[in-house]
């Protein structure tokens, strides 16, 4: 029998604890969940709870500077931490409220992981440019109150904030007209981060390398991800794929623990093949769009762990896949869409309420001669009615490394993209976001 979950809305009031153990981390102090198992402080904070039928997961992400809209800010970390993880579109409940200085949005939504249903809360406050955000999963609404408890307790001091670099800020300096056999076909095909990596697009993979330490970020192979039989965990098969064929290995280690979203890892002592040099290997793979899996290979067993403590310290890497655009590079017609769809039910009855879905296409055309249009068309459904609608643009258009600039868009303003190429099997994507609204992100593939 299927367990239904009730999505709580009575979250995070302000709770005042008194003769508790104070913790540090980031820009906060507050009191650990009693009873709770920390897993992780690091990137992190990470408490757990579980027991035979029922587990609680309160994740702390540290303090970023990001937007001054709350709004977009919560859009960025739902996407990230609920949406697109659990492939659970919108939130199904959503609140703003003010705690102590900040703006915070709260949305909830239902999620499941290989026939487990659980709650996921995503919590993003916001003060000026300075935004954090707590993740909650859980899957029994008795964990409502210690989560309460946590946020209640948690103190934050801006002055303690400082910028840090990683692969998510952006690049220092984009070699120049680097070509290689890759195939992508574009300009500046190698990306010099600040704080020490280098990324190189290959034909199979992005190449990261940093002092020693090599990453291989592969590209999403519908195909190969197809042909795994059910028989096989996801770590063994890419590993044979990935690993294997390069690596002898040995003291091989999978993964054990228990947690949600379920992490796929493998690591090994390992000689390389082709050298004959001792080192160390892991792959992690991170399912977004399609499996995506990622190979380190570390001189030893011991600076991998300094830089990857943990499995999931991995993933951020996967943001090392941008590379600049160039005039000459977006030069022809760019495609994308999108779409989504909500089922309404009575939260008392639970009979079906009706449905509301949302589809749309875009298109940018990038003239040799300086000039571009782009067309827009959606169309919106709601309990049988559908409405269409869209927009076309023409105007001009200019491009530095990490930006493309058009002119007459909206109400004739010039809007100014964020713009990276992506690499991929076969090519590269174009993404642009406008840098005064975050909300508008697109993601392109070239159609000709």
């Amino acid at each position: 029998m299927k367990k239904t979950i009730t999505i709580p809305f009575a979250l995070f009031f302000s709770i005042t604890m008194l003769g508790q153990k104070i913790n540090n981390y980031d820009i906060f102090s507050f009191t650990p969940p009693k009873g709770y198992k920390i897993m992780e402080q690091g990137k992190r904070v990470l408490y757990q709870q579980k027991d035979d039928s029922t587990f609680c997961q309160i994740h702390l992400w540290p303090a970023q500077q990001g937007s001054s809209d709350p709004q977009a800010n919560f859009k960025t970390d739902w996407d990230y931490f609920a949406g697109n993880q659990y492939k659970i579109g919108d939130p199904a409940n959503k609140q703003n409220e003010k705690m102590g200085g900040w703006d915070v949005v709260t949305g909830v939504g239902v999620a499941a992981v290989e026939g487990m249903q659980f709650m996921v809360s995503v919590s993003t406050f916001t003060q000026k440019d300075l935004s954090w955000c707590i993740v909650t999963l859980f899957n029994d609404e008795k964990y409502t109150s210690d989560i309460d408890a946590f946020v209640g307790s948690i103190v934050t001091d801006v002055t303690k904030f400082k910028k840090t670099n990683t692969t998510q800020q952006q690049p220092a300096h984009t070699a120049q007209n680097q070509q290689n056999n890759s195939g992508s076909g574009i300009t500046k095909s190698t990306t010099n981060f600040d704080d020490g990596w280098t990324a190189t697009i290959t034909s199979g993979y992005v190449k990261l390398i940093k002092a020693g330490t090599e990453l291989r970020l592969h590209y999403i192979d519908p195909s190969l991800d197809d042909a795994r039989p059910n028989t096989i965990d996801a770590p063994e098969y890419y590993w044979s794929k990935y690993i294997d064929p390069y690596f002898t290995t040995s003291n091989l280690q999978k993964w054990s623990g228990v947690q949600y979203p379920v992490i796929y890892h493998m690591q090994a002592n390992a000689i390389d093949k082709k050298t004959g040099k001792a080192c160390f290997v892991a792959i992690k793979i991170v399912y977004s769009g399609g499996a995506r899996p990622i190979v380190v290979i570390a001189p030893d067993q011991n600076s991998y762990l300094q830089q990857f403590p943990h499995p999931n310290d991995i993933d951020p890497m996967l943001n090392a896949n941008r590379f600049a655009v160039t005039a000459g590079d977006i030069v022809g017609t760019w495609k994308g869409s999108g779409g989504g769809g909500v089922e309404y039910y009575n939260v008392y009855s639970g009979t079906y309420a009706g449905m509301s879905a949302v589809s749309s296409t875009d298109e940018f055309i990038f003239n040799g001669n300086g000039t571009y249009q782009s067309t827009y068309r959606s169309a919106s459904t709601n309990n049988g009615g559908t409405q269409f609608g869209g927009q076309d643009f023409k105007g001009k258009f200019s491009v530095t490394d990490w930006t493309i600039t058009a002119t007459n868009r909206y109400q004739g303003k010039t809007t100014v993209y964020k713009a990276q190429l992506i690499a991929v099997k076969g090519g590269c994507l174009l993404y642009m976001e406008d840098s005064e609204n975050s909300s508008m992100k697109y993601t392109f593939y070239k159609s000709k």
